[in-house]
């Protein structure tokens, strides 16, 4: 049966860490919850007093899904049909048996081999605001192509955007579990940057970006080796995920290698 989970904290990924932490599936899921204040909503799936799926509701529009083998799959389908409307992320392995409709993947790598050390690296644990700008860079580049869209709305965008982001990232780095590595010229410019949040051992690498002319350089190279080298622990797991097929080459070239892959899909009524 599916119950609402209620007063949602820090702690309850941490809490339910040990049922889903096997796979970088059921800690993608984790890691969306870990982000507790953007969460509309979180619902775990227990049969027989055994927790068996967690469902995770994101920006009204996204649905995280994560099942262990014994889980009621048609509860899940059928209560995600009633939410309505939602892109659902979740495991290949279940997605026929929730009857999702998948029209893309995510690729879930870990790194499985040593990464060498950054030439150069800087830890950013204040004036967030160059990081976040280069993070939506390539967005803005989007918005602002599209005529319909004025200047004045893409700012507003960012600025919303941005606070959101700030309160996440902040309350990360101030409670120990978020690390920011960047390559800074100059005070405010930053050439390269890596985000990734620590949720027991595991590090999920969430956010990587490059300014478009110090590309091919080694530069985010640099900043994951860096990520990695604060979070290094003996068996900790340091995963990320991707959408493409070039950035998955350049992760490989890295170390990484593809674990699991992620569904993105609707249940069609």
């Amino acid at each position: 049966m599916l119950k609402i989970i209620e007063n949602l904290s820090e702690k309850t990924a941490e809490q339910l860490y040990d049922f889903f932490s096997e796979k970088p599936s059921g800690l993608y899921v984790l890691f969306a919850l870990l982000d507790w204040t953007g969460v509309d909503g979180a619902w775990l799936q227990s049969i027989d007093g055994d927790v068996t799926a967690l469902v995770v509701q994101r920006e009204q529009s996204k649905v995280y899904v994560t099942a262990r083998e014994n889980a009621d799959f048609y509860e899940l389908g059928d209560f995600i049909t009633r939410l309505g409307g939602m892109v659902i992320h979740c495991p290949a392995d279940i997605t026929e048996r929730i009857g999702m409709t998948a029209f893309s993947k995510i690729s879930l790598m870990c790194i499985e081999r040593e990464i060498e050390s950054p030439r150069k690296s800087v830890e950013i644990n204040d004036n967030l605001r160059p990081v976040f700008d280069l993070l939506t860079q390539s967005k803005q580049n989007i918005l602002t192509q599209n005529p319909n869209v004025k200047l004045r709305e893409v700012k507003k965008y960012t600025d919303r955007a941005y606070n959101e982001w700030l309160a996440r990232t902040s309350r990360g780095i101030f409670n120990g579990y978020t690390s920011v590595r960047a390559i800074k010229q100059g005070v405010n410019a930053i050439l390269s940057v890596a985000v990734a949040d620590r949720l027991k051992s595991s590090v999920y690498i969430r956010d990587v970006a490059t300014d478009n002319d110090f590309r091919r350089m080694g530069y985010a190279t640099d900043c994951i080796s860096g990520l990695c080298s604060d979070f290094k622990a003996q068996g900790e797991m340091v995963f990320l995920a991707c959408n493409d097929l070039k950035t998955e080459n350049f992760y490989k070239n890295l170390g990484f290698e593809t674990k699991e892959y992620m569904d993105l899909g609707i249940i069609e009524i």
